[in-house]
């Protein structure tokens, strides 16, 4: 029985037991019935998204000595929420966490709760990164030594090393004090002059042998297929907001401009040197990735 004192430890599972009962029921009768609203969730996939939202946000409460549901109100809920806006994370994604918390807090009785997110729904996700932006992690060397898979270190390594997109990895090579790569996106052939930066080339050679040799024993299919689950578990280990391997291409952005910048490179100068070296056709593409 769910208590207003309840711990929130019981309160997930409690929660879990509601929601799940929707699941292999209609929505649209569910919906006919409650006046165009459901109390559960219809799908294993929603289900387990929200309840993951649900655990992390029930963590964060107890990080701060928050244990009790009585101790929880609106306030908490929405530090919660402008924490991760304020780490990068899409409209998108505020939006599934405010559902997901909203969801939780009607099924543990603490629709007071609910009806301030409902309330504030909108001022809330707009807080988040608009569509078409790609932010990096926040710290991608810690994201880079927490995947335990070695190709897939490997495979992120490269990534935030060279700016390539996750299909470019295979086509890559090194000549000489160059980094090639066949046919990115678009048909076109990057080719991008590491001798300013000897040390990381000798890192992508050391990376693209071990991607070759993984590819010849497990094919590129079975790699590349775990590979963002990877990136996620590590970005879960180490407390980093996952946005996809695609992240990491954004930190090249961010990282190399830094670096031009401090050569003395104008802004504009450097944005457009890097834009050659990601395979961008515009200056405005490349701000996106946080330049």
């Amino acid at each position: 029985m769910l208590r207003k004192n309840s711990g929130l430890t019981y309160a997930l599972k409690y929660a879990s037991k509601v929601l799940r009962q929707g699941i292999g029921t209609s929505k649209r009768e569910v919906y006919k019935a409650n006046n165009g609203r459901s109390p559960y969730i219809h799908s294993w996939s929603t289900f387990n998204r929200y309840m993951g939202v649900a655990k992390d946000f029930v963590r964060w409460c107890k990080e701060r000595n928050i244990n009790r549901l009585d101790k929880v109100n609106y306030t908490h809920v929405r530090e919660y929420l402008e924490e991760k806006a304020s780490k990068g994370v899409s409209q998108k994604t505020l939006k599934v966490n405010q559902s997901a918390l909203e969801k939780f807090f009607e099924a543990t009785n603490r629709g007071d709760i609910a009806k301030e997110i409902r309330n504030h729904y909108t001022e809330v996700y707009s807080k988040g990164r608009p569509p078409g932006q790609t932010t990096g992690f926040a710290n991608p060397q810690k994201v880079i030594e927490a995947i335990k898979d070695p190709v897939h270190r490997s495979m992120a390594r490269l990534q935030y090393n060279t700016g390539a997109r996750v299909g470019d990895l295979k086509k890559m090579r090194v000549e000489g004090t160059r980094v090639v790569i066949e046919k990115s996106k678009g048909g076109k052939t990057r080719s991008v002059d590491y001798s300013d930066r000897p040390q990381k080339l000798e890192q992508i050679k050391q990376d693209l042998k071990v991607l070759r040799e993984a590819i010849n024993h497990r094919g590129w299919g079975e790699i590349r297929k775990t590979y963002s689950d990877s990136v996620k578990n590590a970005c879960r280990s180490v407390g980093d907001i996952y946005g996809g391997p695609h992240n990491f291409r954004a930190n090249y952005v961010q990282d190399r401009v830094k670096e031009l910048s401090r050569k003395g490179m104008e802004y504009e100068k450097a944005l457009k040197v890097v834009e050659q070296e990601i395979g961008h056709n515009r200056v405005e593409m490349t701000k996106h990735y946080g330049g």
